[in-house]
């Protein structure tokens, strides 16, 4: 497994991206792009949901 400090940092990393990709979702909303938006962020929660668990399981 990978150590727990990579992991933290990944972790913050996409928590910062996801942020980011919420406001600018904001901005799209009404327009095509908001689907794409949508769905990344979706997949960010996702990965951040498995980083806790490799957190938990270290």
């Amino acid at each position: 497994m990978a150590d727990k400090n990579n992991i933290e940092e990944r972790l913050t990393k996409a928590i910062e991206l996801k942020e980011s990709l919420e406001k600018r979702l904001e901005k799209v909303k009404g327009t095509p792009r908001e689907a794409e938006f949508k769905l990344q962020v979706e997949k960010l929660d996702a990965l951040i949901e498995h980083l806790k668990k490799e957190l938990e399981e270290e």
